[in-house]
C-alpha cells in the first residue's frame, strides 16, 4: 500500500528585536578617527626609520665589499683602511648607540659615508665610460675628415657646398682635433685612484658641440634643378576669312606636270626619203 502523503505546514511568529545600545555619537566617531590617524601615522614614522637604518646597513656591507674587489684599484691603500675603518666603526655604532635613532640621523650617517664612497665610484665609472666616448668622437673626426678629401678631389656629392662651408668645415676640423689630442693624452696619464682629469660629459659635450656646426653642413641637400618648360604648341589658324600661306617646295627642281613640253619635228614623208635614197645611188 503506498503511505499518504505528508503535508507541511508553515507558521510564520513574529520576532521582536530590541536593542539595549546605542550607535556612536559624531564625537566618538571623529575621536576614534583621529586615533586611527595617530597609529597609521606613528607606524609610518617606524617603518621610515627601519629603513633608512637599514639603507646605512646595506651600504656599509656593499662597500666592504666593493673595496675588495671591483672598486679596489680605485683607492689608494692609504684611503682604503682609513675608509674601512670608518664602515666598520659604523656598524658597530647600529648596533649600539644608533639602535633606535631617528631617521634623520640615519639620513646623515649616510651621507657622511658616501661623501668618499661617491668618489671612488665616480672614478670607476669614469673609467669604464671614458674610451667609448673617446671613441665616438673619434669616428665623428674621421666622418668630417674624409668628407673634407672628398671636396678637395671635386666630388659631386659636394659640389654644392660654399667656399665658406668648407672653410668651417677644415677650421672646425682642426680645432676639435686639437681638442681630441688634449683628452687623449689626459686619459693617458690617468691614475685610477685618482679624481678624473676630463670627464666622460666633457667629452661628449664636445663631441656634441662639433657635430651640431658641422653635420648640418654635410647633410645639407643639393639645390633642385628646374627643368626648362615645355613649349607650348600654336594653334592653326582656321577661321573664315583667314588664308592660310602656300608652303614652299623645297625641290628646286620643277614637278613633271610643269615642266614646259618641247615642240615635236613632224615625222618625215617617206616617199621623199625613198626618193633621196634613190638619187645617191
Amino acid at each position: 500500500k503506498k503511505k499518504p502523503k505528508m503535508k507541511t505546514k508553515t507558521v510564520q511568529n513574529p520576532l521582536e528585536v530590541t536593542s539595549s545600545k546605542k550607535g556612536y555619537s559624531a564625537k566618538e566617531l571623529q575621536e576614534a578617527w583621529e586615533r586611527e590617524n595617530a597609529m597609521i601615522s606613528t607606524d609610518k614614522l617606524i617603518k621610515d626609520r627601519l629603513m633608512a637604518k637599514n639603507s646605512v646597513e646595506e651600504y656599509v656591507y656593499d662597500m666592504r665589499d666593493k673595496l675588495y674587489s671591483t672598486l679596489e684599484k680605485f683607492i689608494s691603500e692609504s684611503d682604503k683602511d682609513v675608509y674601512l675603518s670608518e664602515l666598520s666603526k659604523t656598524e658597530d655604532w647600529l648596533y649600539d648607540e644608533g639602535e633606535n635613532c631617528q631617521k634623520q640621523v640615519y639620513i646623515d650617517k649616510l651621507a657622511e659615508l658616501k661623501k668618499v664612497g661617491d668618489r671612488i665610484v665616480i672614478r670607476y665609472n669614469e673609467h669604464e665610460g671614458r674610451q667609448g666616448a673617446l671613441n665616438v668622437l673619434g669616428s665623428s673626426l674621421v666622418h668630417i675628415r674624409k668628407v673634407l678629401d672628398l671636396i678637395n678631389n671635386k666630388d659631386e656629392k659636394y659640389d654644392h657646398l660654399s667656399e665658406e662651408d668648407v672653410k668651417t668645415l677644415a677650421e672646425k676640423d682642426l680645432e676639435f682635433q686639437s681638442v681630441f689630442n688634449d683628452f687623449c693624452n689626459k686619459a693617458s696619464c690617468q691614475k685610477l685612484h685618482e679624481d678624473p682629469l676630463v670627464t666622460v660629459a666633457q667629452i661628449n659635450s664636445k663631441r656634441k658641440e662639433f657635430e651640431d656646426r658641422c653635420y648640418p653642413i654635410v647633410n645639407k641637400p643639393k639645390p633642385k634643378v628646374e627643368p626648362p618648360p615645355v613649349p607650348e604648341e600654336q594653334p592653326k589658324e582656321g577661321k573664315e576669312g583667314e588664308k592660310e600661306t602656300p608652303m614652299e617646295s623645297t625641290d628646286s627642281n620643277p614637278a613633271p606636270e610643269q615642266q614646259q613640253q618641247q615642240p615635236q619635228q613632224p615625222p618625215a614623208d617617206p616617199a621623199a626619203a625613198d626618193a633621196t635614197s634613190m638619187e645617191l645611188d
